[in-house]
């Protein structure tokens, strides 16, 4: 999916036979979840659904799985995380390419193709969009699922300590080499160089969304990458979004909705979560300073930096 996988174990080096088994299935794992859910694939699964009009496809149990999750998701956050968000994703890229914001009317007649109610799971595998012009991108939670999936394997090889970040979708499991929890460092949108914030786990997963690297540039006012699904437009209040969750898809996926929600709905969306979910949103201020925004559940899972 066009991102770089880093994994690290902490095993006994007398496993290196062991532990070099175990990377190559995680690596034909990722490749293949990675090229059935690029929709710059032709030849993937994701591809293949947007081309398919009103038809059925056949896709991959781990496709179909994903597809399952995301309307569930969808549903959990009410309409803020959409993998059907793709017509608003090309309207505004096409926008920054002719340098011309879109017109309401252009807004609205995207928007009409978006709603994971448009996607029909019809079992065996199989899916149907009920709009020809429903497209998906499963950018926002392919990769969270590709996380936990390597995760999986590892755990099955018997490696119970390790850490694997896949473009910025991170799992974290059990403890690192000095049988501490892992440390993540949490970006400073102001400098790449630094550090917001570090947090602490062990078994547990964060991903951040943000519009601080990404974004569209229209006019010379930049515009955050992540889109409202429900306005059509991008989402402006939160400059990144920092998910903990007990799996990377849900991690993956609840960083975007985060962004979606804001400050006031996402804080209160993750506040009524059982234990094991926080979040952080950062906003900037007019003064160009930046205030973060801790859900309940955080500061537990803040570094007692030295």
């Amino acid at each position: 999916m066009g991102t770089t996988v880093h994994v690290d174990v902490c095993v006994e080096a007398s496993n290196a036979g062991e532990i070099k088994l175990a990377y190559q299935q995680v690596w034909e794992r990722l490749e293949d979840i990675s090229w059935r859910m690029n929709v710059f694939d032709e030849r993937s699964d994701a591809a293949r659904i947007n081309k398919a009009g009103l038809n059925a496809v056949a896709v991959g149990a781990d496709t179909y799985e994903v597809l399952r999750k995301a309307v569930d998701y969808t549903h959990w956050t009410q309409g803020a995380f959409d993998i059907t968000v793709r017509p608003l994703i090309q309207l505004w890229k096409h926008s920054e390419e002719s340098n011309a914001f879109p017109t309401p009317a252009q807004v609205i007649e995207a928007k009409k193709n978006v709603g994971s109610d448009k996607i029909r799971l019809l079992g065996d595998n199989r899916v149907q969009m009920l709009q020809e012009a429903v497209q998906i991108d499963l950018g926002g939670i392919a990769g969270g699922y590709a996380v936990d999936e390597a995760a999986r394997i590892l755990r099955e090889n018997g490696i119970t300590n390790f850490f694997i970040d896949d473009g910025g979708d991170i799992y974290a499991g059990g403890y690192n080499c000095e049988r501490r929890p892992w440390r993540v460092g949490i970006g400073d949108p102001r400098d790449r160089e630094k550090m917001f914030d570090v947090i602490v786990l062990s078994n547990a997963s964060v991903t951040t969304s943000g519009n601080y690297e990404h974004y569209y540039k229209i006019q010379g006012k930049r515009l955050s990458h992540i889109l409202n699904p429900l306005t059509g437009y991008p989402q402006q209040e939160v400059v990144s979004a920092t998910m903990i969750a007990p799996t990377a898809i849900e991690a993956d996926a609840l960083a975007t909705a985060l962004c979606v929600l804001g400050t006031r709905l996402g804080t209160d969306f993750v506040n009524a979560l059982p234990q094991g979910y926080a979040s952080v949103m950062i906003v900037r201020e007019e003064t160009g300073e930046i205030r973060p925004v801790m859900s309940r559940g955080y500061p537990e899972f803040r570094a007692q930096v030295k």
